[in-house]
């Protein structure tokens, strides 16, 4: 017989009727039965996306179909509390940041849930206290981070008309203790102003930003009926400024998330709040760099209005037109004064402002484009690289406009024309284009001027384009006008284009002549990489299409082909770069050689430039193998390296026909050769221990030769070499296609092992990037290869070969770097491959079985240490992007290895201690993400929503426990103490930055304080800052008055370090509890008197026999003096007038303590 679980796992992996087999259980057991497999399949939910398949979706659709059975007794089971609160708490634990589309099922069943429920008293407490839930993690109250998770439910509750605006705001004034007779708007402006404290978080405003909008709507809309607390347009205008002057930086998302739905779904209200934007004057045209808020605000919402279609360009005549019901003009004057102002976020808005349109045809006043000739050329040498990108999102959008406009007056022009000869005369009236207006019915003659200014501007833009590439320009202009006309030829090369008229030759093609060439062909040899990729990629584009006629330098008589003007201009490329040796210049060379290659026609005439560049590789490659110093002086390679690289990519493109496919075959044999050979010549360079100043005796006696030009050639060698190798291994991915080249077997084993020993070897730093991410390449592909034949020796795969060779460089290789060179790359290349063998879990424990084996200083001379690659293949492991992507599976082994890299703390050994610390770093980043501020690490915990999710790592809570444990034990020896401390650390850190889990709270906040008393001053002071974090609720009065009562008895240490770490704590709730809930402090103002009896009474009651009192005589009273004037310190605090920052803590001003006590009671002992 299978017990339950095993019946439960066969009975999901193998029937798509769960609840009809359930039904068919007897009534007694259907409701045990549904539970075990309600519970099963919510544990295969709960995981990471890439772990839980499908799970979700037969999760919800089991319940479903459960909530709709025959059986009373299974649709009683569905529609139970438990049920609903498990699922509700699965949707917000998980969704927050494994949001895919099956969680969404879960959110629409818990409405289904409530509503249909047969039990309505039930159902309305199930909703109540989800709702209660909701509410408390939005305002913070719950420790759970989810506050995504949390908008997102209420928003959807809301929608579904389960939840009321009313009953929000009673949980919300439930929750907060606030006075029920308070002013409804008052509590709705605290509750928004949460959810505005939320859009600071990029993840979380377009959640919060929606839901905002909802409960808006809602309040407006409810005003309608009542009358008393009536929610203002006025009344919101203030709202939003309040709340962007406390956080500018949420400005954006309200623009985005806010106005633009809001606008959307209500143009009535919106425009209403634009006239009352309007009604405001705008930005100064003063030249203060200080923002204007209001007028950022002004600006943003205007902007919105205009793309919506309810703000109007001023009108193409001289008129004025004033605001309409349905929409509001701009003022021209105030366009003019706000793009030369300092400020790049208003003259962002404002260029938005300027150009912004519903409608991509509507033509521009020809004010407004006056206005982008003025303006453009600061935009584009602005040295803001931010502004600049929003530029060229804006010119781009303008471009399409201008083009639309053109077309849509060139057949316009006619029409108008036929309908004024249809007109009797006096008939015609003076009209303007607004948005509204369709073109056909205005005067010709206004439409024949608007499209010649149009036409004129659209000219000089392209003419400004191509000034802007002038060699002598700045790197600014050069790249804000290569990304504008990138932009332009991508959209003028789409078929789907909708503005093509008869006039586009002349217009735009012919646009493009000799200037633009002249102009792209100097900044391919730019010293800036991206301006040289942009350079290119134009002059492919141009070159390509037979429209840009005029696109020519050469020619006398008629226009030559492309691939004579690129034969000319590679010859004088090549020319300067053997001149100068230039790395830039050489890339510039391989740039042309790629487009001489990509545009030749003629099969023989690619396979002669292939096979001229590989000879020429060839002979240098001679002269290397020879003679290295002659090579370095006069022979470099990774010109020719860098050629054929790009090359390659082109050939990889290609179709061939049967025999060029040999002969370009052939040739891909000779490259992986030739990589082979320059590796075998500057390895003795790349591989010394100090690559940076190794000569080899050979070459000392060369002249005009030193180190820094030999590891110059050797890595910019190597690097292009293994650059090109990369790229014919990417093409094993079209071995099934006919006539497309790819690597043979035996290539791509030869370049996978290639790599591989380069890795192995390596002590150039530059050189691992280039030939670890070729090597993760191989390992990544080689699924394409046919595993039955690849590297069949042993009947292993290529890959387990690779693994195998990776673990015996950590057992053999010498710890010649704390970065263990290129093993850890070696590794992580191995697990990109997502095998099943070697898996990730194979591979994660046997790292850590080598990682947690012990050394000790006379064991081994601190060379040979495998625990260190170990480490840090660990540590690359947790900080890879790639593996991340794939499918977080080292997520489940981060709680032991936290408590592996503490262990490694504890070493005797330098070497495994600071590979233990970097393991350690690593871990936290995976725990709290690399993106938080240094004030926001050092601050710690707020109080609020714990900053890790600990419902993803359930044994974390258990790992940090048994680490304080553990320091306890450590440091009851004092020879051990430094060790013990560094090695609880983590634990301390980790929960003080977070904040305390909910399950184990109280056992770790014991074992924290014990920490107090610790003769470590480093110790103490972490411990009561962790304390600290534990101790942000209502009753933290009580709980250091205990502390404080046993520190006097320490029975765990010294009683002066175990006082001195209570006051320090003290000190740091206090100064923490005034910056994150100063209303806590306030509360406890008439308790702070209830501290001083109990500590008085208990210095009374010690003996003289106190270990106090056998102090030395200087030191005898103090910790009494601190105890007993902490209720004066508290009281000071609270009724200090304004709340002290840091540094500037009543406790820490001497003035406050008695005169027998010093400032700084301690700074003389260390314990």
């Amino acid at each position: 017989m299978k017990d339950t679980a095993q019946q439960v796992d066969d009975l999901i992996a193998n029937s798509n009727h769960i609840s009809k087999w359930v039904e068919e259980q007897s009534s007694e057991e259907q409701s045990s039965w549904a539970q075990s497999i309600f519970t099963r399949l919510l544990e295969s939910a709960s995981q990471p996306r890439g772990a839980s398949g499908n799970s979700c979706v037969k999760l919800c659709g089991f319940v479903e179909q459960s909530s709709k059975s025959q059986s009373q007794s299974l649709k009683l089971w569905a529609y139970s509390r438990d049920v609903t609160i498990q699922l509700f708490n699965f949707y917000v634990e998980w969704n927050e940041s494994d949001n895919h589309r099956s969680m969404k099922l879960v959110l629409d069943l818990l409405p289904q849930l409530i509503r249909r429920n047969p039990d309505e008293k039930a159902g309305q407490e199930t909703k109540s206290t989800i709702l209660d839930n909701l509410v408390s993690i939005v305002t913070g109250k719950s420790s759970k981070p989810l506050a995504k998770s949390a908008i997102k439910a209420l928003d959807h509750l809301l929608a579904k008309d389960i939840v009321t605006l009313d009953e929000i705001r009673s949980s919300y004034v439930t929750l907060q203790q606030k006075d029920t007779s308070k002013n409804p708007l008052e509590v709705w402006k605290s509750f928004i102003f949460e959810l505005f404290h939320w859009m600071t978080l990029h993840f979380v405003c377009p959640t919060a930003g929606r839901f905002i909008v909802c409960v808006y709507r809602g309040l407006r809309s409810q005003d309608q009926r009542e009358t008393s607390g009536q929610l203002s347009i006025e009344t919101w205008h203030r709202w939003l400024l309040e709340a962007i002057n406390e956080e500018p930086s949420i400005l954006e998302p309200i623009k985005n998330y806010i106005f633009l739905p809001l606008f959307k779904a209500d143009k009535s209200e919106a425009l209403g709040f634009l006239k009352r934007m309007n009604e405001h004057e705008a930005v100064s045209a003063g030249h203060e760099i200080d923002i204007n808020l209001p007028a950022l605000l002004q600006l943003a919402a205007l902007e919105i209005g205009k793309k919506v279609g309810l703000v109007e360009e001023p009108a193409l005549g001289d008129d004025k037109s004033a605001d309409s019901d349905s929409s509001i003009v701009l003022d021209e004057k105030v366009l003019e004064s706000v793009l030369a102002h300092p400020s790049h976020e208003v003259r962002s808005l404002a260029l938005s402002l300027l150009m912004s349109s519903p409608s991509t045809t509507r033509p521009y006043s020809s004010t407004a484009l006056d206005l982008l000739r003025k303006h453009l050329a600061t935009y584009f040498a602005d040295s803001d690289a931010k502004f600049r990108n929003e530029v060229a999102g804006k010119v781009r959008d303008m471009f399409r406009r201008v083009r639309g406009a053109i077309f849509v007056l060139k057949k316009s022009i006619p029409r108008a024309a036929a309908r004024k000869q249809k007109q009797q005369p006096g008939q015609v009236q003076e009209q303007h284009i607004l948005y509204r207006t369709n073109l056909i019915s205005l005067p010709e003659a206004q439409l024949v001027h608007c499209l010649e200014y149009h036409e004129k501007f659209l000219y000089w833009y392209i003419g400004f384009l191509c000034s802007e590439l002038t060699p002598t320009a700045s790197y600014q202009r050069h790249s804000a006008s290569l990304k504008a006309v990138t932009f332009i030829l991508r959209m003028e090369g789409e078929k789907s284009k909708t503005w093509e008229t008869a006039d586009d030759q002349t217009l735009f093609f012919d646009q493009f002549g000799s200037s633009w060439l002249r102009a792209l062909s100097d900044l391919i040899m730019d010293p800036f990489d991206d301006i040289r990729s942009h350079a290119a990629t134009v002059l492919r584009w141009i070159f390509s299409d037979s429209r840009y006629r005029n696109f020519y330098l050469m020619a006398r008589q008629g226009k030559l082909n492309p691939t004579e003007e690129l034969t000319e201009l590679l010859r004088r490329t090549e020319e300067l770069a053997r001149k100068t040796a230039r790395a830039d210049h050489s890339d510039g060379v391989a740039r042309v050689s790629q487009l001489l290659y990509r545009l030749s026609e003629n099969e023989q005439h690619r396979v002669a430039l292939l096979s001229k560049l590989i000879g020429g590789l060839e002979a240098r490659l001679v002269v290397a193998e020879k003679d290295l110093g002659r090579a370095v002086l006069d022979a470099p390679l990774h010109g020719d390296f860098a050629s054929l690289c790009y090359m390659w990519q082109v050939v990889s493109e290609l179709q061939f026909s049967e025999g060029e496919l040999q002969s370009v075959q052939a040739l891909q044999d000779a490259l992986v050769t030739c990589c082979e050979r320059v590796w075998a010549a500057v390895r003795d360079i790349l591989c010394d221990d100090s690559p940076e100043g190794h000569l080899p005796q050979e070459l000392e006696e060369v002249d005009g030769l030193d180190t820094k030009d030999v590891l110059s050639y050797s890595f910019r060698s190597v690097h292009e070499a293994s650059n090109l190798m990369r790229i014919i291994i990417l093409s094993i991915k079209q071995h099934s296609r006919q006539g497309r080249i790819c690597p043979s077997k035996e290539a791509y084993e030869r370049i996978g092992n290639l790599s591989f020993t380069q890795l192995a070897s390596l002590r150039h730093r530059g050189a691992f990037t280039t030939v670890a991410l070729t090597f993760s390449t191989c390992c990544q592909l080689v699924k394409h290869l046919d595993q039955a034949k690849a590297g069949a020796e042993g009947g292993t795969t290529l890959l387990e070969q690779w693994y195998a060779g990776t673990l015996e460089a950590i057992n053999a290789q010498v710890s010649t770097t704390r970065r263990s060179a290129g093993i850890p790359a070696m590794m992580t290349g191995v697990l990109s491959a997502n095998a099943p063998n070697p898996s990730f879990e194979q591979v994660m424990n046997k790292l850590m079985e080598i990682a947690s084996q012990e050394a000790r200083v006379t064991e081994t001379d601190g060379s040979n240490l495998p625990q260190v690659h170990a480490y840090n293949c660990l540590k690359d492991i947790f900080k890879s992007s790639y593996l991340t992507a794939m499918g977080n599976k080292s997520e489940k082994f981060l709680p032991q290895c936290l408590e592996l890299a503490a262990n490694g703390l504890k070493s005797e050994l330098w070497a495994i201690r600071n590979c233990g610390l970097i393991l350690l770093r690593s871990l936290i980043d995976c725990l709290f993400g690399s993106h938080q501020s240094k004030a926001l690490m050092e601050a710690g915990w707020d109080g609020k929503a714990n900053r890790i999710a600990y419902h993803r790592y359930p044994s974390l809570p258990r790992t940090l426990l048994h680490l304080l444990k553990s320091g306890h034990q450590m440091m009851a020896s004092i020879a051990a103490s430094s060790a013990a401390a560094e090695s609880v650390f983590p634990a301390l850190d980790i929960i003080r930055r977070a904040g305390p889990p909910e399950v184990l709270r109280e056992e770790l906040q014991i074992h924290i304080a014990k920490y107090l008393a610790s003769p470590v001053w480093h110790v103490r002071e972490i411990a009561a800052r962790t304390l600290c974090s534990c101790l942000l609720h209502a009753k933290w009065l009580d709980t250091i008055t205990s502390i404080a009562a046993e520190s006097v008895h320490s029975q765990i240490g010294n009683v002066q370090n175990h006082v001195h770490g209570v006051l320090l704590a003290l000190k740091y709730i206090v100064d923490r509890l005034s910056e994150v809930m100063p209303e806590q402090l306030q509360r406890e103002k008439d308790c702070i008197d209830k501290l001083e009896n109990p500590l008085t009474r208990t210095i009374q009651t010690t003996s003289p026999s106190s270990p106090v009192f056998s102090l030395s005589t200087g030191a005898k009273s103090r910790p009494w003096t601190h105890l007993r004037f902490l209720p004066r310190i508290l009281r000071s605090q609270i009724l200090y007038e304004h709340s002290p920052g840091p540094g500037q803590l009543i406790l820490s001003n001497s003035n406050s303590l008695p005169p027998t006590t010093e400032r700084g009671l301690y700074s003389g002992h260390r314990g």
